[in-house]
């Protein structure tokens, strides 16, 4: 009979070793306890570090002028302007642009975004700063003023002694502008438009759109979005009605040659008819019968051609959008002073710059506890 063998010791549970794709909890909590070790060596280290970075920003911070900025706005809407054959004047596209109608975008500047980009383009903006406007009573160049009340010359001409002095002597085109003219126009106009003006539609759903500005000077803020919606319009409107414009002038050609021939052909019926006062003969007649048919012919003509230029200019008018202001500038502006981080960044530089120093002051350490 085989005996009964009785283990007093029962076998060990097996264990299973973690994957090495995955992370145990004992694992997680050993490394915070080592953290904690590392935190408990190297405190004063890193209170000191983010202490002297956050001394170094606030004194960034007490010694920068920081300028308050005042925003202003003009809300808008455009239409007024009807279709006419030929694509001259179509705002559809443009309608589109502000959620009306269904149709396709066009390849055309005033369509979708287009038009935004469109309002902050180069040419636009130059012709704004290039007009003369009166603030506190005294007529400028609105570029001088910019240039005096923007910040332009403590900050990106600071260390350029000929810019720091620079001033528009008058208003010209980029045609006329000299090198340096041009240099300080591009510096002034990334300066605008990167950071100062925006041009947005405030919903989707509406036509209404906002051309906006944040400058540092509140009479400057103002000026500048009233002038330039209406550098806008008076672009806006030259571009839409080119077509009609040439249209226009081939009538205004065609009336006044017509003028001509038919004050020519009166004259010579009325030298004639004075002639054949005394004369009988038949030849005289007929000559007198062509002119007065000439005139009537003429003047049938250009009474119409001074009617189709006449209808072209009112069809001009109809063409022209209209630029409809929902919310004017209003004083007082909003005025903000920005908050500078330098304190912040101060102490978050010395975090850094502390926390890379305990990483290698670590690593060093267990290189050499391994030797």
């Amino acid at each position: 009979m085989t005996p009964i063998q009785n283990n007093a010791n029962p076998p060990a549970p097996l264990v299973r070793p973690v994957p090495p794709d995955q992370i145990s909890p004992k694992a997680v909590m050993l490394q915070v306890f080592k953290l904690r070790t590392v935190f408990k060596r190297y405190w004063k280290l890193l209170l000191a570090l983010m202490i002297v970075g956050g001394i170094i920003g606030k004194i960034i911070d007490v010694s920068e002028d920081r300028q308050p900025i005042y925003t202003g706005g003009i809300t808008f809407n455009l239409g007024g302007g009807s279709s006419t054959g030929g694509g001259m004047g179509d705002l559809g596209g443009l309608m589109s642009a502000f959620g009306i109608g269904s149709s396709a975008p066009e390849a055309n500047i005033f369509v979708g975004d287009n038009f935004m980009i469109y309002a902050k383009s180069r040419p636009v903006v130059e012709k704004t700063l290039m007009k003369t406007v009166k603030i506190k009573g005294v007529d400028t160049l609105l570029v001088n003023y910019y240039i005096q009340h923007s910040g332009i010359r403590d900050k990106e001409w600071e260390e350029n002694d000929s810019l720091r002095m620079f001033s528009f002597d008058r208003a010209k085109t980029p045609e006329e502008m000299t090198r340096q003219e041009l240099i300080a126009m591009g510096q002034i106009y990334t300066k605008i438009t990167t950071g100062e003006m925006g041009v947005t539609q405030p919903d989707r759903k509406s036509s209404f759109m906002r051309l906006q500005a944040g400058m540092q000077d509140e009479d400057m803020t103002k000026a500048f979005v009233e002038n330039h919606l209406e550098t806008i319009e008076e672009d806006y409107k030259f571009k839409q009605t080119k077509k009609s414009r040439e249209v226009l002038k081939l009538l205004h050609r065609r009336t006044d040659s017509l003028y001509a021939a038919l004050t020519g052909t009166e004259n010579r019926l009325a030298r004639q008819i004075d002639q054949n006062q005394q004369v009988v003969v038949a030849q005289a007649q007929i000559q007198e019968t062509k002119l007065t048919r000439n005139s009537a012919f003429l003047s049938q003509q250009y009474f119409g051609a001074v009617q189709s230029e006449d209808n072209m200019r009112m069809s001009m008018i109809k063409e022209a959008p209209l630029f409809t202001e929902i919310e004017p500038v209003s004083l007082p502006l909003y005025k903000e002073v920005r908050t500078s981080i330098a304190m912040q960044a101060g102490i978050l530089l010395g975090l850094i710059i502390s926390i890379v120093i305990i990483f290698f002051r670590e690593t060093y350490r267990s290189i050499m506890s391994e030797e």
